[in-house]
């Protein structure tokens, strides 16, 4: 085209000589839109304008500048029409300052432009040029910032018909929305979206509107002009993503996901920012596994992106609460170094609690160290006793009771210092560290913390109590009724107070305060004691009624573990009292089952079990099963390799029984097995030697070893003096003696009967 104008001109100038056909053939060109061919023969004839003169001119200078606009050449342009207003008056001139303040304007000088189109708004030229005037004069109240003028001018505008009332409208609505009017501006788009008949502008103003509700942050109303400018007008302009973010920022997670997929199809290659996005919408949605993924796709893909850091603080704040401390302390481990400074305190304590419940020594002691040295000192404080927890968990019990101590002297005024200097203490004991113990106990006991001193004052009682200082333990469980009347120890404190009375021996004493321990909470029916201490309390009171001879109290107290399912679960110290005590009382099922728990217990020793087999026979003896008597006193022979105190009386139970059944050669080997057995430094032990000498002397009678059972019968005359088996002895070795024919030493014996039994 351009060459075939060219073919034009040229012949032109070959064929038209005359200056009035030249401006004919320009404003031909002209009117074409052939700005430069047109530019070329304005040139050409106003250098020789022939006898044009006036109007024409300036018509002709007019137009040239209109295409030396368009050539870029503005200079130019403004120069001629400046000289067309100055050589002419009316509609050109008028025209030629509009056009010439236009472009003004559109370069930023506005301070020029000014006078004349104040001077264009109030003239009295054609309306059209008029109400343009009038808009670019308002467009000069803006940039010079005169805005009050622009809006009220705007108004005018937008109150009267023709072409610029919209153009006003729109305006007004934009500047209105710069000074931070938004619910007006707001007001305004929508108004001219209900005088707008033209759907597509109607989506344009909408998706003004959009931006500026955008940009002021008003995300809801944002969000319904998206809606309203449509998802083709958006991509248009690439503001899917914005739509998007003004959807979530207005809680529409699912219409924010809409747009989102909306950009997917448009934009198929990912960006930084739409991961992001991405990532967000799934957290608003509940998919907290797909925002994850989204973020670390972002960090995989665009680690250099200044949302990275951003990126890597949310994805680890969702795998911290994800529920697996695993993958968290993975991913915290490819993330590290993006982690932002700001975001480093809270995402530690993750780090902390996901380190400690995998056990993951190295995260722990990291974590804990940064916080230590980096967080406030109520969560430095925290840190510090979470790292002893770990050291007491390795069972480094004297590195967690030092951790521990130095977070209660380091931090005294924190809300863990109490409980630290506690768990320092418990710690020490573990190490067996008694100093630094009792440093660390004396600690938690000035520390003020009432859920921490109560276990303190006990802890320091039983310590006391495992050293035999009675006055030390009742001083700190005296100080814990003064001070915690109503604490939940109190049935503890009776209860260690029942020990202590009963260890010595003032059973009266231990009763009440034992039964104070088992005194049942009205809340619940059922004393604050835990099982173990139940138990304990209650079979200690039992004894001390036995002990007082309260027999029938004792059994009352007894008769409920009867009927529990872990009677087993007594100490054999226990069982062993028990099975006694019922067989003092002839209850012989019952002390045959407590001797049969006794027996099964795995931590019952050897002795244990023999005295469980005694008991066992002595209850089927009680209950006329001498068969099974037999069974248990065998088992119990058989049962250790080494003595224990309680062959003796298995030995002497056998015994008699293979007496009564006649079978005197494995009665005198049972009572041979007594008399070996028998402890003679305690009366138990001198009883059961004494009834075995006695079942020998009878056995050995049976099989006619005189001699023997002389010597047995000898034996019960020296050693022993009870009145009963001695007389007997007495009696049987004179009778041995006679027979014998020893007349003389019978004699002796006679004489020695009345001198220590006369009666």
């Amino acid at each position: 085209m351009r060459q075939i104008c060219v073919l034009v001109v040229g012949l032109s100038a070959a064929l038209l000589t005359a200056a009035d056909e030249r401006l004919t053939f320009a404003d031909g060109l002209f009117r074409r839109g052939f700005s430069d061919q047109a530019a070329a023969e304005y040139e050409a004839f106003l250098k020789a304008p022939g006898e044009a003169s006036g109007d024409i001119l300036n018509d002709a200078r007019f137009n040239l500048a209109s295409c030396y606009e368009k050539l870029g050449k503005i200079d130019a342009a403004r120069q001629l029409y400046r000289d067309v207003i100055a050589q002419s008056d009316g509609d050109r001139a008028a025209a030629s300052k509009l056009r010439l303040s236009m472009s003004l304007l559109e370069d930023g000088k506005a301070v020029e432009a000014l006078p004349m189109l104040e001077t264009l708004a109030v003239s009295k030229g054609s309306p059209a040029l008029v109400e343009a005037a009038r808009y670019r004069l308002a467009l000069c109240y803006e940039q010079v910032n005169r805005t009050k003028d622009a809006e009220s001018l705007y108004k005018f505008i937008a109150g009267r018909p023709g072409e610029y009332a919209a153009h006003a409208r729109l305006a007004r609505a934009a500047l209105v929305a710069k000074a931070g009017r938004h619910e007006e501006a707001e007001a305004l788009y929508r108004e001219i979206m209900t005088l707008e008949a033209d759907p597509e502008r109607k989506q344009e103003v909408a998706l003004t509107a959009f931006s500026n509700a955008y940009r002021a942050e008003r995300y809801a109303i944002a969000a319904t002009f998206a809606q309203e400018a449509g998802e083709k007008r958006l991509a248009q302009h690439q503001l899917l993503l914005p739509a998007s973010w003004a959807a979530l920022r207005a809680n529409r997670p699912d219409e924010a996901r809409v747009w989102l997929a909306a950009d997917k199809t448009v934009n198929t290659k990912p960006s930084a920012p739409r991961l992001i996005l991405e990532g967000a919408v799934a957290t608003a949605v509940g998919d907290s596994l797909g925002a994850i993924t989204a973020y670390e796709r972002l960090l995989a893909e665009f680690p250099g992106d200044a949302q990275a850091s951003s990126a890597a603080e949310t994805m680890l704040s969702l795998r911290a609460r994800a529920g697996d401390p695993a993958a968290f302390l993975k991913a915290y481990e490819r993330v590290a170094t993006l982690i932002p400074e700001r975001a480093l305190p809270a995402l530690m304590w993750y780090r902390l609690d996901a380190a400690l419940q995998t056990a993951d020594a190295a995260h722990t002691r990291a974590a804990a160290a940064w916080l230590i040295e980096h967080a406030p000192a109520e969560q430095a404080a925290e840190a510090s006793y979470r790292l002893g927890a770990l050291e007491h968990k390795e069972k480094n019990y004297a590195a967690a009771g030092e951790t521990w101590l130095r977070t209660a002297e380091t931090w005294p005024t924190m809300a863990c210092a109490g409980r630290a200097a506690f768990a320092a203490a418990c710690a020490f004991r573990q190490a067996e560290m008694k100093d630094r113990a009792e440093q660390a106990l004396a600690l938690a006991l000035a520390s003020g913390d009432n859920a921490v001193v109560p276990e303190a004052l006990l802890l320091r009682a039983r310590d006391a109590l495992s050293e035999q200082d009675v006055a030390g333990a009742s001083a700190a469980l005296d100080e814990y009724m003064t001070r915690f009347p109503e604490g939940k120890a109190v049935a503890e404190v009776a209860y260690l107070r029942g020990l202590i009375f009963f260890n010595v021996q003032d059973f009266q004493a231990a009763i009440q305060s034992l039964g104070r321990a088992l005194a049942v909470d009205g809340s619940n029916e059922q004393t604050p004691l835990g099982h173990a201490r139940r138990i304990d309390a209650a079979m200690r009171q039992a004894q001390a009624h036995h002990s007082l001879g309260q027999n029938d109290e004792a059994a009352a107290l007894l008769q409920p573990l009867l009927g529990m399912k872990d009677a087993e679960a007594l100490a054999p110290t226990y069982l062993r009292w028990l099975a006694e005590f019922r067989l003092e009382r002839a209850e012989w099922t019952e002390a045959e089952a407590a001797a049969r728990a006794l027996s099964s217990k795995t931590t019952a020793t050897a002795a244990d079990k023999v005295l469980a087999q005694t008991l066992i026979g002595r209850a089927a003896q009680g209950r006329g099963q001498p068969a099974t008597a037999l069974a248990a006193y065998e088992v119990a022979l058989k049962l250790s390799p080494e003595k224990t105190a309680y062959d003796a009386e298995a030995a002497v139970g056998l015994g008699e029984l293979r007496l009564i059944e006649g079978a005197f050669d494995k009665a005198r080997e049972a009572f041979l097995i007594g008399i070996d057995r028998a402890n003679m430094d305690n009366a138990e032990g001198r009883h059961y030697r004494a009834r075995a000498y006695s079942g020998l002397a009878a056995a050995c009678k049976s099989l006619g070893l005189s001699a023997e059972a002389l010597r047995a019968n000898m034996s019960l005359i020296i050693f022993f003096d009870d009145k009963e088996r001695v007389s007997l002895a007495f009696r049987d070795a004179i009778a041995i003696l006679e027979a014998e024919g020893r007349t003389k030493e019978a004699e002796r014996l006679r004489q020695e009967l009345p001198e220590r039994y006369g009666e």
